[in-house]
């Protein structure tokens, strides 16, 4: 793919992005593994005006604001504040795995239940879920339903 095909680059930390990606109204951002501030997220939202769902079961919501609820949701001006969402933002105490599952008292749920309902190119995902990417990229890889409803996937991939 050519950088004229793309409309250009974007660089954000050690991702590049196709420009024509972020074009199509009513994308929708998942960011699962959020830690306690989820630069992706805000990035998404208050750079492109995306949507974002966050996942994460064992960030402790008293050190993250987004998982709290504390940082500004759908603001529409951040003015270059952190924690700040200037389109909503919901968050959900949900780690992402293989399955639908309750482990170690912690909520587990699928890619596949979180694409329910997308649309064709309509969805970023970002994973960083410290090894639990790869059964989740194994149920990806033979489901096109879902392959297709992804526009960009950025991963943090653990050995």
């Amino acid at each position: 793919i050519t950088e004229e095909a793309c409309g250009g680059w974007t660089l954000f930390g050690d991702q590049t992005w196709c420009n024509n990606a972020f074009k199509r109204k009513g994308n929708l951002a998942l960011s699962f593994g959020i830690e306690e501030r989820d630069m992706y997220s805000e990035y998404m939202s208050n750079t492109h005006k995306i949507k974002t769902r966050l996942f994460d079961c064992f960030q402790n919501p008293a050190s993250s604001p987004p998982m709290s609820g504390k940082a500004k949701n759908g603001t529409r001006s951040c003015g270059g504040q952190g924690h700040c969402y200037e389109t909503t933002y919901q968050s959900f105490p949900v780690c992402l795995g293989p399955k639908k599952e309750m482990r170690e008292n912690r909520q587990y749920d699928t890619l596949e239940n979180a694409l329910k309902g997308r649309g064709l190119q309509s969805t970023h995902v970002k994973i960083d879920v410290e090894g639990s990417e790869w059964t989740v990229l194994e149920n990806l890889a033979k489901n096109d339903e879902d392959q297709d409803k992804i526009i960009t996937l950025d991963m943090e991939i653990d050995f």
